[in-house]
């Protein structure tokens, strides 16, 4: 082999090597360079384009108006009672009615009761059998009778309680009744039914 041709074998072998080590740093730049672009990528929020939305539902109900009363406490005994003696609830002995609006919606609740004694004179409305709005976890709303007023006849009926409101921690009143033992009452037991209605206010 002549010295031309080993001289040329020489430089073909080093220009390969100088290509294969070109080749490797290229390769590992494009490797470091992905690595760093990918670690910057985690740290920066994807952009989508689209402005951000929040929209918004309705949920609707309607409740419906229920007039609607209870009696807590619903029977009076005055237990025995003599010709011309008088006695009340005012002092809690016995214990008055107690009155509830358990709707959602004040009222107005009417009062009406039988006949209790049947002396002279006695057949409602009279002196001898009476009722008033008493207070009890409010005191009885403007437009109440508050006095001892006759009872009305099982025909005919008086609005007792006006504008009973219906909130939970102000939705009862007491309702006071009095009794008169006419001077001519037969002895016996009397009994009244009274009876409580009541319509939407206004």
């Amino acid at each position: 082999m002549n010295k031309n041709n080993k001289k040329e074998g020489k430089m073909e072998n080093h220009s390969n090597n100088l290509i294969g080590g070109l080749i490797i740093v290229a390769m590992l730049i494009s490797i470091g360079s992905t690595a760093l672009v990918l670690s910057e990528i985690e740290s920066v929020p994807i952009i989508t384009g689209r402005a951000t939305s929040t929209p918004q539902g309705i949920t609707n109900v309607t409740v419906g108006a229920t007039t609607y009363i209870t009696l807590p406490v619903a029977f009076i005994d005055f237990g025995s009672l003599y010709n011309n003696e008088i006695n009340d609830t005012t002092d809690n002995s016995p214990a008055p009615f107690q009155l509830q609006n358990d709707g959602t919606v004040n009222v107005n609740v009417t009062i009406k009761g039988t006949n209790i004694f049947s002396g002279t004179g006695a057949a409602n409305p009279s002196s001898y059998y009476q009722f008033a709005c008493g207070a009890g976890e409010i005191a009885c709303p403007t437009g109440s009778v508050v006095s001892f007023t006759n009872m009305p006849n099982s025909t005919s009926s008086t609005i007792a309680v006006a504008q009973l409101p219906y909130v939970d921690s102000g939705d009862q009143v007491e309702m006071d009744i009095k009794v008169t033992v006419p001077a001519d009452e037969s002895a016996g037991a009397k009994t009244s039914t009274v009876t409580f209605t009541a319509t939407q206010g206004v």
